[in-house]
């Protein structure tokens, strides 16, 4: 299964993209907002595995469309089937602008219309500022601060909600396409 957008493609991942995303987690800029980022190699296959065989997840690679390079991850956690929700993270993508933003509108739009969610939220390090904004930015209702969600360096840290429901994703992804097409 591969869900394709313009600029990125979403693969699931499997066993052999654990290095890839253990180095990717390990990148000092992004490790500063991960809850427990695994220590070694073999740690992140254990990961990959349990998450593989979880049915309340869903975990992508992000590839770029043009060459087909692994530039990130994102995926979906607590799906929640009898109440059609589900969390969307895991979202480290280093690819451009355009490719990061169209990963989270590819996977959004993917649980929406293919898995049929009614609501997907996203849970947010207090301290990632860049996250934070973009929230802010495509509209996603706060639904609060839940105290102390993570435990990063040995520090206790807040996590934001977010949340969609599908009007709001695609007033969002309509704002994102026209802004496409304008730079075009």
């Amino acid at each position: 299964m591969k869900i394709t957008g313009k600029h990125i493609y979403l693969k699931p991942i499997t066993v052999n993209d654990s290095k890839f995303i253990f180095n990717l987690r390990k990148i000092k800029k992004i490790s500063l907002y991960l809850n427990n980022p695994p220590k070694k190699l073999s740690d992140q296959i254990v990961w990959v595995k349990k998450n593989i065989t979880n049915e309340k997840t869903l975990d992508f690679l992000i590839c770029d469309k043009n060459n087909n390079k692994k530039i990130g991850t994102i995926g979906f956690n607590d799906i929640n089937k009898s109440n059609s929700i589900a969390e969307w993270g895991r979202w480290i993508c280093t690819g451009t602008t355009l490719q990061n933003i169209e990963s989270a509108i590819t996977l959004l739009d993917y649980g929406f219309n293919k898995l049929k969610f009614k609501k997907i939220y996203s849970l947010t390090n207090s301290k990632n500022k860049k996250v934070l904004n973009f929230h802010k930015r495509t509209k996603a209702k706060f639904k609060g601060e839940i105290k102390n969600k993570y435990i990063i360096s040995g520090k206790r840290i807040s996590a934001f909600n977010y949340e969609f429901d599908k009007g709001k994703f695609l007033n969002f992804k309509k704002r994102f396409n026209l802004m496409i097409e304008s730079i075009r």
